[in-house]
């Protein structure tokens, strides 16, 4: 069987797409592989020495640096794949032609692949084929496809043909304008548009079957087992040869390892395969690339692009016409622009090790973690934790429990997520440093993220001399520790955006609130529900 085959990813992730390579080329040698690299190349990669066949750039499929720069790393690893696909099907012939997404493994030939599709020309992978049986298993699975597709695009299956080509087209077209990651209007990358992919095209197979990209939403009730030794596969499961396992959000970090101990504890053959993907991505460089900065997220003067910063240029056609070379910071540039139309998104804030360090200590509050999940005083109490930290580190975080009465989870989750690739919110190595809290005063703040609607850091410092001096000396940890520790009670305002002078006189409740807990309005207001993310728990919104 002819293959031709594809993947998409930034330098960060070069090195799984080395093993999804080496495993594809150990059965099928003659497959041609193309990689999409959509980063900016440093001098001391050769190209020549990775085993691709082709490597494209968004350039090479007709992308200018304006469409680039609209997009996150995620997005735009995603957004070219449905060029790329219409390009493939154009200059390439093959018996069938696969998307595989960087972190998948190859275990055997695909020509099963073929049998599977049958006479179709499009075969798509839902996430999950059977219901969750555990809240839990509700929580992270069937509620994440909720929000983020049917069918997973880590796996794409194309015969050539009428329809599949008309699909390359219209899925081109869609991810060249919106190829977001925006839940306001519905999308995820490239994902949600394939929801609505066996409604449109003829000739559409759902692939079910349970050896297929194998991963931590849909391990649970799956058997994986060694195969026979001798055999054409290694392992077999639920009865069938696995064909490709899809280490989404791996590495050594241990978040597969965690998965299969809620999942699948007893599988000594999934411990198997993870040990030998993390030392497979070790000796292809997982471990100096696995945290190299994606180069389209930098201007020519090495200052971060804020998401804000994005999102004003994608939302702009005039800014876009105006400013051709967004990465620019050249007189009569978008960043001078920036600088002087809307200075917050250009200025950014990073923190030293001992201040992130002591900033998440701050931020945590143990009493108000307690009372808003009292499930978790009673694991307390059984020995299930050791207190209500050890919860956070270990569950809380991933559930999107909120640390703070200021940080609310899902509402920052929802935009940090966007920064990068990776997941941010998964069952990794039980440490601080895997938490959200810990990814905001690492990660988030940098890029301008905040964990509550109304809160800006830079602006807290502009309004507020006194605090900066004392940050820029490093007497504060961070804005937001100093806001929840004493900011909000002295009645300093989280940000130009809001008032709460007057929400204060017109709310007994808010009063009630301010008195009884010892916080500041601000607290106050968001205790009520009157911030993104949370429940509005009294009839009357402010004014």
């Amino acid at each position: 069987m002819k293959l031709c085959v594809y993947t998409s990813c930034s330098i960060n992730y070069l090195p799984k797409a080395r093993v999804l390579a080496d495993s594809l080329k150990r059965h099928h040698p003659d497959a041609v592989i193309i990689i999409c690299l959509n980063d900016v190349i440093p001098s001391w990669l050769h190209l020549a020495d990775e085993p691709f066949d082709y490597v494209w750039q968004p350039k090479d499929l007709g992308f200018t640096e304006t469409w680039v720069f609209m997009h996150n790393v995620m997005e735009i690893c995603t957004a070219v794949k449905g060029r790329a696909l219409s390009k493939i099907l154009h200059e390439f012939s093959a018996d069938l032609y696969l998307y595989l997404d960087p972190d998948v493994v190859v275990y055997g030939e695909l020509s099963p692949m073929s049998d599977y599709l049958g006479a179709a020309e499009i075969g798509l992978v839902p996430h999950i084929t059977k219901p969750e049986t555990t809240d839990i298993g509700i929580q992270l699975t069937e509620l994440s496809v909720v929000a983020h597709g049917t069918y997973n695009l880590g796996h794409l299956i194309i015969r050539a043909g009428n329809n599949a080509t008309a699909f390359a087209e219209w899925w081109d077209a869609r991810l060249e304008k919106y190829c977001y990651d925006d839940k306001e209007y519905g999308l995820f990358t490239d994902q949600r548009w394939c929801d609505l992919v066996p409604a449109l095209f003829d000739n559409v197979r759902i692939l079910r079957q349970p050896n297929l990209d194998v991963a931590s939403w849909n391990i649970f009730g799956r058997t994986v087992s060694h195969a026979e030794p001798g055999g054409k596969y290694p392992y077999i499961i639920d009865g069938f040869p696995l064909l490709t396992y899809h280490f989404s959000g791996t590495g050594p970090a241990g978040t597969h390892r965690r998965i299969r101990e809620i999942f699948a504890p007893g599988s000594g053959a999934i411990a198997e395969i993870e040990r030998t993907y993390e030392d497979d991505i070790a000796a292809r460089g997982q471990g100096s690339l696995e945290k190299f900065p994606y180069g389209g997220d930098f201007y020519q003067n090495g200052e971060m692009i804020t998401p804000e910063a994005r999102r004003i240029y994608r939302k702009n056609f005039q800014l876009q016409k105006a400013f051709p070379q967004p990465y620019s910071t050249a007189e009569g540039s978008y960043y001078k622009w920036l600088s002087r139309e809307k200075p917050t998104t250009v200025s950014v804030i990073s923190l030293s090790s001992g201040q992130i360090s002591a900033a998440f200590n701050e931020i945590f509050d143990e009493k108000y973690y307690l009372s808003r999940y009292p499930e978790v005083r009673t694991m307390v109490d059984r020995g299930e934790c050791i207190d209500a930290l050890d919860h956070y580190v270990r569950l809380g975080s991933v559930l999107l429990y909120d640390p703070n009465a200021l940080f609310v989870s899902s509402y920052y989750y929802e935009r940090a997520h966007k920064l990068n690739g990776l997941s941010i919110r998964a069952f990794s190595a039980p440490r601080k440093e895997n938490t959200l809290l810990w990814h905001y005063l690492s990660v988030g703040i940098s890029c301008g993220v905040e964990p509550v609607q109304y809160f800006n850091s830079v602006e807290y410092l502009l309004i507020n001399d006194d605090v900066a001096l004392e940050f820029r000396l490093q007497n504060i940890s961070c804005p937001l520790s100093h806001f929840i520790l004493h900011g909000d009670r002295e009645g300093r305002r989280p940000s130009r955006k809001i008032d709460l002078s007057g929400f204060v006189e017109g709310s007994s409740e808010a009063r009630q609130i301010m008195s009884d807990l010892d916080v500041g309005p601000f607290c106050a207001f968001a205790l009520l529900g009157y911030v993104e993310g949370r429940v509005q728990s009294v009839e009357n919104e402010p004014t």
